[in-house]
Protein backbone atom coordinates (compact mmCIF):
# COMPACT_ATOMS: atom_id res chain seq x y z
CA UNK A 1 0.00 0.00 0.00
CA UNK A 2 2.79 2.42 0.89
CA UNK A 3 4.67 1.65 -2.32
CA UNK A 4 1.53 2.14 -4.40
CA UNK A 5 0.89 5.48 -2.72
CA UNK A 6 4.46 6.62 -3.33
CA UNK A 7 4.28 5.67 -7.01
CA UNK A 8 0.91 7.41 -7.39
CA UNK A 9 2.21 10.62 -5.82
CA UNK A 10 5.33 10.39 -7.96
CA UNK A 11 3.33 10.18 -11.19
CA UNK A 12 0.92 12.91 -10.11
CA UNK A 13 3.92 15.16 -9.58
CA UNK A 14 5.18 14.35 -13.06
CA UNK A 15 1.89 15.34 -14.66
CA UNK A 16 1.80 19.04 -15.55
CA UNK A 17 -1.66 19.55 -16.91
CA UNK A 18 -1.30 23.25 -17.79
CA UNK A 19 2.14 23.08 -19.43
CA UNK A 20 0.79 23.11 -22.99
CA UNK A 21 -1.26 26.21 -22.25
CA UNK A 22 1.70 27.94 -20.55
CA UNK A 23 4.02 27.40 -23.52
CA UNK A 24 1.42 28.53 -26.03
CA UNK A 25 0.58 31.55 -23.90
CA UNK A 26 4.23 32.60 -23.71
CA UNK A 27 4.60 32.26 -27.49
CA UNK A 28 1.43 34.24 -28.18
CA UNK A 29 2.47 36.98 -25.77
CA UNK A 30 5.91 37.21 -27.40
CA UNK A 31 7.78 36.41 -24.21
CA UNK A 32 10.35 34.21 -25.96
CA UNK A 33 10.74 36.83 -28.70
CA UNK A 34 11.51 39.47 -26.10
CA UNK A 35 14.02 37.20 -24.37
CA UNK A 36 15.78 36.54 -27.67
CA UNK A 37 15.99 40.26 -28.46
CA UNK A 38 17.28 41.06 -24.96
CA UNK A 39 19.89 38.30 -25.15
CA UNK A 40 21.22 39.51 -28.53
CA UNK A 41 21.43 43.05 -27.19
CA UNK A 42 23.35 41.91 -24.10
CA UNK A 43 25.76 39.77 -26.13
CA UNK A 44 26.42 42.51 -28.69
CA UNK A 45 27.40 44.92 -25.92
CA UNK A 46 29.32 42.38 -23.81
CA UNK A 47 33.09 42.23 -23.73
CA UNK A 48 32.92 38.47 -23.12
CA UNK A 49 30.65 37.36 -25.88
CA UNK A 50 31.32 33.69 -25.36
CA UNK A 51 30.74 33.74 -21.61
CA UNK A 52 27.47 35.03 -20.21
CA UNK A 53 24.85 33.95 -17.67
CA UNK A 54 21.58 34.25 -19.48
CA UNK A 55 20.53 30.64 -19.13
CA UNK A 56 17.46 29.80 -17.06
CA UNK A 57 15.52 26.73 -16.03
CA UNK A 58 14.17 26.01 -19.49
CA UNK A 59 15.89 28.55 -21.79
CA UNK A 60 19.50 28.09 -22.90
CA UNK A 61 21.67 30.50 -24.97
CA UNK A 62 24.76 29.69 -27.05
CA UNK A 63 27.08 31.59 -29.38
CA UNK A 64 28.14 29.46 -32.38
CA UNK A 65 29.85 30.00 -35.72
CA UNK A 66 26.94 28.91 -37.96
CA UNK A 67 23.13 28.77 -37.89
CA UNK A 68 21.45 25.60 -36.62
CA UNK A 69 18.43 25.42 -38.99
CA UNK A 70 17.57 26.44 -42.54
CA UNK A 71 15.10 29.32 -42.79
CA UNK A 72 13.98 28.08 -46.20
CA UNK A 73 12.25 25.08 -44.57
CA UNK A 74 10.13 26.98 -42.06
CA UNK A 75 6.45 26.16 -41.84
CA UNK A 76 3.76 28.78 -42.15
CA UNK A 77 3.50 29.06 -38.38
CA UNK A 78 7.30 29.36 -38.07
CA UNK A 79 7.32 32.13 -40.68
CA UNK A 80 4.82 34.09 -38.61
CA UNK A 81 7.01 33.71 -35.51
CA UNK A 82 10.11 34.69 -37.53
CA UNK A 83 8.42 37.81 -38.87
CA UNK A 84 7.37 38.85 -35.37
CA UNK A 85 10.97 38.37 -34.21
CA UNK A 86 12.39 40.44 -37.10
CA UNK A 87 9.83 43.17 -36.47
CA UNK A 88 11.01 43.28 -32.88
CA UNK A 89 14.68 43.50 -33.97
CA UNK A 90 14.06 45.98 -36.75
CA UNK A 91 16.27 46.03 -39.85
CA UNK A 92 19.45 45.43 -37.86
CA UNK A 93 19.13 41.58 -37.80
CA UNK A 94 17.49 40.49 -41.06
CA UNK A 95 18.65 36.85 -40.67
CA UNK A 96 16.88 36.36 -37.34
CA UNK A 97 14.47 33.40 -37.30
CA UNK A 98 12.38 31.32 -34.89
CA UNK A 99 11.10 27.75 -35.25
CA UNK A 100 8.61 25.73 -33.18
CA UNK A 101 9.93 22.19 -33.50
CA UNK A 102 6.98 20.29 -32.02
CA UNK A 103 4.01 20.69 -29.76
CA UNK A 104 5.03 20.18 -26.11
CA UNK A 105 4.09 16.83 -24.58
CA UNK A 106 2.90 16.03 -21.10
CA UNK A 107 5.46 15.68 -18.33
CA UNK A 108 4.78 11.98 -17.75
CA UNK A 109 5.26 11.05 -21.42
CA UNK A 110 8.58 12.88 -21.56
CA UNK A 111 9.84 11.48 -18.23
CA UNK A 112 8.83 7.87 -18.88
CA UNK A 113 10.03 7.89 -22.48
CA UNK A 114 13.40 9.31 -21.60
CA UNK A 115 13.78 7.10 -18.55
CA UNK A 116 14.52 4.20 -20.87
CA UNK A 117 16.90 6.43 -22.78
CA UNK A 118 18.65 7.12 -19.49
CA UNK A 119 18.90 3.38 -18.75
CA UNK A 120 20.31 2.78 -22.21
CA UNK A 121 23.02 5.31 -21.58
CA UNK A 122 23.80 3.72 -18.20
CA UNK A 123 23.82 0.03 -19.04
CA UNK A 124 24.14 -0.04 -22.81
CA UNK A 125 27.23 -1.48 -24.47
CA UNK A 126 27.60 1.77 -26.35
CA UNK A 127 27.16 4.94 -24.34
CA UNK A 128 24.36 6.86 -26.05
CA UNK A 129 24.66 10.61 -26.24
CA UNK A 130 22.52 12.68 -23.92
CA UNK A 131 20.41 15.29 -25.66
CA UNK A 132 17.87 17.78 -24.41
CA UNK A 133 14.40 17.92 -25.90
CA UNK A 134 13.98 21.28 -27.66
CA UNK A 135 10.52 22.71 -28.21
CA UNK A 136 11.38 26.12 -29.67
CA UNK A 137 14.64 27.38 -31.20
CA UNK A 138 15.71 30.78 -32.43
CA UNK A 139 18.81 32.22 -34.11
CA UNK A 140 20.19 35.68 -34.99
CA UNK A 141 23.50 36.73 -36.58
CA UNK A 142 25.67 39.16 -34.60
CA UNK A 143 27.65 42.02 -36.12
CA UNK A 144 30.84 39.95 -35.86
CA UNK A 145 29.35 37.19 -38.02
CA UNK A 146 28.70 34.67 -35.22
CA UNK A 147 25.24 33.44 -34.30
CA UNK A 148 23.27 33.65 -31.06
CA UNK A 149 21.17 30.54 -30.47
CA UNK A 150 18.24 30.33 -28.05
CA UNK A 151 16.80 26.92 -27.17
CA UNK A 152 13.57 26.54 -25.23
CA UNK A 153 13.71 23.09 -23.64
CA UNK A 154 10.86 20.82 -22.75
CA UNK A 155 10.66 19.43 -19.22
CA UNK A 156 13.89 17.70 -18.32
CA UNK A 157 14.04 14.51 -20.39
CA UNK A 158 15.16 12.66 -17.29
CA UNK A 159 15.41 14.98 -14.29
CA UNK A 160 18.48 14.31 -12.22
CA UNK A 161 16.46 14.59 -9.05
CA UNK A 162 14.53 11.46 -10.00
CA UNK A 163 17.56 9.24 -9.46
CA UNK A 164 18.37 10.98 -6.20
CA UNK A 165 14.77 10.71 -5.05
CA UNK A 166 14.39 7.07 -6.04
CA UNK A 167 17.39 5.95 -3.98
CA UNK A 168 16.08 6.99 -0.54
CA UNK A 169 12.55 6.07 -1.59
CA UNK A 170 13.66 2.54 -2.51
CA UNK A 171 15.66 2.16 0.72
CA UNK A 172 12.78 3.44 2.83
CA UNK A 173 10.30 1.17 1.03
CA UNK A 174 12.56 -1.88 1.46
CA UNK A 175 13.01 -1.17 5.19
CA UNK A 176 9.27 -0.58 5.59
CA UNK A 177 8.44 -3.84 3.81
CA UNK A 178 10.98 -5.75 5.92
CA UNK A 179 9.55 -4.43 9.18
CA UNK A 180 6.00 -5.03 7.89
CA UNK A 181 6.83 -8.66 7.12
CA UNK A 182 8.38 -9.12 10.57
CA UNK A 183 5.37 -7.55 12.27
CA UNK A 184 2.86 -9.55 10.19
CA UNK A 185 4.73 -12.79 10.89
CA UNK A 186 4.78 -11.94 14.58
CA UNK A 187 1.02 -11.42 14.50
CA UNK A 188 0.11 -14.42 12.35
CA UNK A 189 2.57 -17.01 13.70
CA UNK A 190 0.35 -17.75 16.76
CA UNK A 191 -2.54 -18.34 14.37
CA UNK A 192 -0.42 -20.71 12.29
CA UNK A 193 0.61 -22.61 15.41
CA UNK A 194 -3.01 -22.78 16.53
CA UNK A 195 -4.05 -24.12 13.10
CA UNK A 196 -1.45 -26.91 13.40
CA UNK A 197 -2.66 -27.76 16.90
CA UNK A 198 -6.28 -27.82 15.71
CA UNK A 199 -5.36 -30.20 12.88
CA UNK A 200 -3.50 -32.48 15.29
CA UNK A 201 -6.46 -32.41 17.67
CA UNK A 202 -8.78 -33.22 14.78
CA UNK A 203 -6.88 -36.42 13.97
CA UNK A 204 -6.95 -37.64 17.56
CA UNK A 205 -3.55 -36.51 18.84
CA UNK A 206 -3.09 -35.06 22.28
CA UNK A 207 -2.03 -31.42 22.24
CA UNK A 208 -0.99 -28.97 24.93
CA UNK A 209 -2.40 -25.54 25.56
CA UNK A 210 -0.95 -22.66 23.57
CA UNK A 211 1.01 -19.89 25.22
CA UNK A 212 -0.70 -16.49 25.14
CA UNK A 213 1.21 -14.10 22.88
CA UNK A 214 0.67 -11.50 20.19
CA UNK A 215 -1.87 -8.65 20.11
CA UNK A 216 -4.85 -8.70 22.44
CA UNK A 217 -7.22 -9.99 19.73
CA UNK A 218 -4.89 -12.90 18.95
CA UNK A 219 -4.57 -13.65 22.66
CA UNK A 220 -8.38 -13.76 22.92
CA UNK A 221 -8.49 -16.29 20.09
CA UNK A 222 -5.76 -18.40 21.72
CA UNK A 223 -7.58 -18.22 25.06
CA UNK A 224 -10.81 -19.39 23.39
CA UNK A 225 -8.90 -22.27 21.75
CA UNK A 226 -7.38 -23.31 25.10
CA UNK A 227 -10.83 -23.21 26.70
CA UNK A 228 -12.26 -25.36 23.93
CA UNK A 229 -9.34 -27.79 24.28
CA UNK A 230 -10.01 -28.14 28.02
CA UNK A 231 -13.71 -28.77 27.45
CA UNK A 232 -13.13 -31.34 24.70
CA UNK A 233 -10.53 -33.13 26.83
CA UNK A 234 -12.81 -33.10 29.87
CA UNK A 235 -15.73 -34.47 27.83
CA UNK A 236 -13.60 -37.29 26.42
CA UNK A 237 -12.15 -38.13 29.82
CA UNK A 238 -15.61 -38.07 31.40
CA UNK A 239 -16.97 -40.34 28.66
CA UNK A 240 -14.06 -42.74 29.06
CA UNK A 241 -14.55 -42.93 32.84
CA UNK A 242 -18.30 -43.35 32.46
CA UNK A 243 -17.99 -46.15 29.92
CA UNK A 244 -15.30 -47.85 31.99
CA UNK A 245 -17.62 -47.69 35.00
CA UNK A 246 -20.53 -49.08 32.97
CA UNK A 247 -18.35 -51.93 31.71
CA UNK A 248 -17.21 -52.71 35.25
CA UNK A 249 -20.75 -52.53 36.67
CA UNK A 250 -22.11 -54.83 33.97
CA UNK A 251 -19.53 -57.50 34.69
CA UNK A 252 -20.94 -58.08 38.22
CA UNK A 253 -24.52 -59.02 37.19
CA UNK A 254 -23.23 -60.98 34.19
CA UNK A 255 -20.88 -62.96 36.43
CA UNK A 256 -23.74 -63.56 38.86
CA UNK A 257 -25.98 -64.75 36.04
CA UNK A 258 -23.25 -67.12 34.81
CA UNK A 259 -22.86 -68.59 38.33
CA UNK A 260 -26.61 -69.06 38.72
CA UNK A 261 -26.81 -70.66 35.27
CA UNK A 262 -24.43 -73.36 36.54
CA UNK A 263 -27.24 -74.74 38.70
CA UNK A 264 -29.72 -75.13 35.85
CA UNK A 265 -30.33 -78.83 35.27
CA UNK A 266 -31.65 -78.61 31.70
CA UNK A 267 -28.61 -78.64 29.44
CA UNK A 268 -30.27 -76.94 26.46
CA UNK A 269 -31.55 -74.06 28.57
CA UNK A 270 -28.19 -73.71 30.33
CA UNK A 271 -26.26 -73.64 27.05
CA UNK A 272 -28.64 -71.04 25.60
CA UNK A 273 -28.24 -68.81 28.66
CA UNK A 274 -24.43 -69.11 28.46
CA UNK A 275 -24.54 -68.00 24.81
CA UNK A 276 -26.68 -65.01 25.69
CA UNK A 277 -24.30 -64.03 28.50
CA UNK A 278 -21.30 -64.38 26.16
CA UNK A 279 -23.09 -62.26 23.57
CA UNK A 280 -23.81 -59.53 26.12
CA UNK A 281 -20.18 -59.52 27.22
CA UNK A 282 -19.02 -59.22 23.61
CA UNK A 283 -21.44 -56.35 22.98
CA UNK A 284 -20.28 -54.48 26.10
CA UNK A 285 -16.62 -54.99 25.24
CA UNK A 286 -17.07 -53.93 21.61
CA UNK A 287 -19.15 -50.89 22.54
CA UNK A 288 -16.62 -49.66 25.08
CA UNK A 289 -13.74 -50.28 22.66
CA UNK A 290 -15.50 -48.38 19.86
CA UNK A 291 -16.37 -45.45 22.12
CA UNK A 292 -12.99 -45.17 23.80
CA UNK A 293 -10.85 -45.83 20.72
CA UNK A 294 -7.82 -46.62 22.86
CA UNK A 295 -5.59 -46.84 19.79
CA UNK A 296 -6.10 -43.10 19.21
CA UNK A 297 -3.81 -42.43 22.13
CA UNK A 298 -1.03 -43.82 19.97
CA UNK A 299 1.51 -41.20 18.91
CA UNK A 300 1.87 -40.21 15.29
CA UNK A 301 5.10 -41.37 13.70
CA UNK A 302 6.60 -42.18 10.32
CA UNK A 303 6.31 -45.75 9.08
CA UNK A 304 6.38 -47.79 5.88
CA UNK A 305 2.81 -48.45 4.74
CA UNK A 306 3.97 -51.13 2.26
CA UNK A 307 5.57 -53.20 5.03
CA UNK A 308 2.52 -52.74 7.25
CA UNK A 309 0.06 -53.95 4.60
CA UNK A 310 2.38 -56.82 3.64
CA UNK A 311 2.58 -58.04 7.25
CA UNK A 312 -1.21 -57.79 7.64
CA UNK A 313 -1.84 -59.81 4.48
CA UNK A 314 0.74 -62.41 5.49
CA UNK A 315 -0.84 -62.86 8.94
CA UNK A 316 -4.36 -63.17 7.52
CA UNK A 317 -3.12 -65.61 4.88
CA UNK A 318 -1.72 -67.81 7.65
CA UNK A 319 -5.11 -67.66 9.35
CA UNK A 320 -6.68 -69.25 6.28
CA UNK A 321 -8.07 -66.15 4.53
CA UNK A 322 -7.55 -65.84 0.76
CA UNK A 323 -5.64 -62.55 0.65
CA UNK A 324 -3.31 -61.45 -2.14
CA UNK A 325 -0.82 -58.57 -2.08
CA UNK A 326 2.28 -57.76 -4.15
CA UNK A 327 4.65 -55.55 -2.11
CA UNK A 328 6.53 -52.74 -3.86
CA UNK A 329 9.22 -50.28 -2.81
CA UNK A 330 9.01 -48.60 0.59
CA UNK A 331 6.52 -45.77 0.91
CA UNK A 332 6.66 -43.64 4.06
CA UNK A 333 3.66 -41.90 5.55
CA UNK A 334 2.98 -40.24 8.88
CA UNK A 335 0.27 -41.69 11.12
CA UNK A 336 -0.59 -44.22 13.80
CA UNK A 337 0.29 -47.67 12.45
CA UNK A 338 -1.52 -49.68 15.14
CA UNK A 339 -4.80 -47.85 14.50
CA UNK A 340 -4.41 -48.10 10.73
CA UNK A 341 -3.62 -51.79 11.02
CA UNK A 342 -6.90 -52.31 12.83
CA UNK A 343 -8.83 -50.44 10.12
CA UNK A 344 -7.15 -52.36 7.26
CA UNK A 345 -7.68 -55.71 9.01
CA UNK A 346 -11.38 -54.94 9.51
CA UNK A 347 -11.84 -54.12 5.82
CA UNK A 348 -9.90 -57.17 4.60
CA UNK A 349 -11.79 -59.52 6.94
CA UNK A 350 -15.06 -57.95 5.87
CA UNK A 351 -14.15 -58.53 2.20
CA UNK A 352 -13.04 -62.11 2.89
CA UNK A 353 -16.23 -62.82 4.83
CA UNK A 354 -18.58 -61.71 2.05
CA UNK A 355 -16.35 -62.01 -1.02
CA UNK A 356 -14.32 -65.16 -0.23
CA UNK A 357 -11.15 -63.83 -1.93
CA UNK A 358 -9.50 -60.44 -1.42
CA UNK A 359 -6.90 -58.69 -3.57
CA UNK A 360 -5.03 -55.76 -1.95
CA UNK A 361 -3.10 -53.11 -3.90
CA UNK A 362 -1.62 -49.67 -3.18
CA UNK A 363 -1.73 -46.76 -5.62
CA UNK A 364 0.28 -43.58 -5.03
CA UNK A 365 -0.76 -40.19 -6.46
CA UNK A 366 0.78 -36.76 -6.05
CA UNK A 367 -1.07 -35.93 -2.83
CA UNK A 368 -2.82 -39.11 -1.70
CA UNK A 369 -2.26 -42.80 -1.02
CA UNK A 370 -4.99 -45.26 -2.02
CA UNK A 371 -5.25 -48.76 -0.54
CA UNK A 372 -7.64 -50.82 -2.70
CA UNK A 373 -9.24 -53.90 -1.10
CA UNK A 374 -11.15 -55.74 -3.84
CA UNK A 375 -13.20 -58.86 -3.11
CA UNK A 376 -14.98 -61.34 -5.38
CA UNK A 377 -18.41 -61.01 -3.84
CA UNK A 378 -21.65 -59.69 -5.26
CA UNK A 379 -21.06 -56.10 -4.25
CA UNK A 380 -23.27 -53.87 -2.11
CA UNK A 381 -26.43 -52.01 -3.20
CA UNK A 382 -25.76 -48.27 -3.47
CA UNK A 383 -28.47 -47.41 -0.96
CA UNK A 384 -26.76 -49.57 1.70
CA UNK A 385 -23.18 -48.34 1.29
CA UNK A 386 -23.48 -45.44 3.72
CA UNK A 387 -25.56 -47.45 6.18
CA UNK A 388 -22.78 -50.04 6.32
CA UNK A 389 -20.58 -47.57 8.22
CA UNK A 390 -23.14 -47.09 11.02
CA UNK A 391 -22.38 -48.89 14.31
CA UNK A 392 -24.02 -52.33 14.69
CA UNK A 393 -25.11 -52.37 11.04
CA UNK A 394 -24.44 -55.60 9.12
CA UNK A 395 -25.25 -56.88 5.65
CA UNK A 396 -26.34 -60.19 7.12
CA UNK A 397 -29.87 -60.06 8.50
CA UNK A 398 -29.37 -62.78 11.11
CA UNK A 399 -28.62 -62.00 14.73
CA UNK A 400 -25.91 -64.67 14.87
CA UNK A 401 -22.78 -62.88 16.11
CA UNK A 402 -20.55 -65.73 14.98
CA UNK A 403 -21.65 -65.45 11.34
CA UNK A 404 -22.22 -61.72 11.07
CA UNK A 405 -20.11 -60.14 13.80
CA UNK A 406 -21.21 -57.12 15.80
CA UNK A 407 -21.34 -54.65 12.91
CA UNK A 408 -18.62 -52.37 14.29
CA UNK A 409 -15.73 -53.20 11.94
CA UNK A 410 -16.63 -50.72 9.19
CA UNK A 411 -17.54 -47.98 11.69
CA UNK A 412 -14.21 -48.38 13.48
CA UNK A 413 -12.31 -48.45 10.18
CA UNK A 414 -13.92 -45.20 9.01
CA UNK A 415 -13.26 -43.50 12.37
CA UNK A 416 -9.57 -44.45 12.22
CA UNK A 417 -9.12 -43.37 8.60
CA UNK A 418 -10.94 -40.07 9.12
CA UNK A 419 -8.80 -39.40 12.20
CA UNK A 420 -5.83 -39.51 9.80
CA UNK A 421 -7.44 -36.92 7.53
CA UNK A 422 -8.54 -39.57 5.03
CA UNK A 423 -11.73 -41.25 3.85
CA UNK A 424 -13.09 -44.67 2.88
CA UNK A 425 -14.96 -45.07 -0.40
CA UNK A 426 -16.89 -48.13 -1.59
CA UNK A 427 -17.28 -48.92 -5.29
CA UNK A 428 -18.90 -51.87 -7.00
CA UNK A 429 -16.70 -53.37 -9.74
CA UNK A 430 -18.56 -55.24 -12.45
CA UNK A 431 -17.37 -58.82 -12.68
CA UNK A 432 -15.32 -58.68 -9.47
CA UNK A 433 -17.21 -57.44 -6.44
CA UNK A 434 -16.65 -54.56 -4.02
CA UNK A 435 -13.65 -52.23 -3.99
CA UNK A 436 -13.09 -50.71 -0.53
CA UNK A 437 -10.67 -47.79 -0.99
CA UNK A 438 -8.76 -46.26 1.92
CA UNK A 439 -7.63 -42.75 0.86
CA UNK A 440 -4.93 -41.18 3.02
CA UNK A 441 -3.06 -37.88 2.61
CA UNK A 442 0.49 -38.60 1.52
CA UNK A 443 3.34 -37.12 3.56
CA UNK A 444 6.89 -37.18 2.27
CA UNK A 445 8.62 -38.80 5.24
CA UNK A 446 11.75 -40.89 5.17
CA UNK A 447 11.88 -44.29 6.85
CA UNK A 448 15.16 -45.97 7.65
Amino acid sequence: MLLSTQILIFFIFLIETDFHEIIQERIDQGRYINQMVSAVDVIENSEFRDSFALNSYRIKFFVVDSPIFDTQQLTEGDQILTQRLRDKFGAEYPEAAMQLIYEPQSRINIAVGNFFDYLERKIGSEKAAYSDVVILQSQAQLSNGRWVIMLVLDIYPYPMWIAEALKPLSIFTAIFILFSVIIVLGITSPLGEMAKMANRLGIGEKVDELRLRGPIDIQNVISAFNTMLKRVTNVNDHRARALAAISHDLRTPLTSMRLQAEFIAEGDIQENIFKKIDEMEQICKATVTFALQDSWAEKTRAFDIISLVDSICSDLLEQGLAVGFEPTEKLAISGRPVALKRAIVNLIKNGAEYGKCVDVSIIQTDKTLEIHIVDNGEGIPLEKMETLFSPFERLEDSRNRESGGLGLGMAIARSVVRSHGGEIELKNIEGKGLDAIIILPLSRTSVN
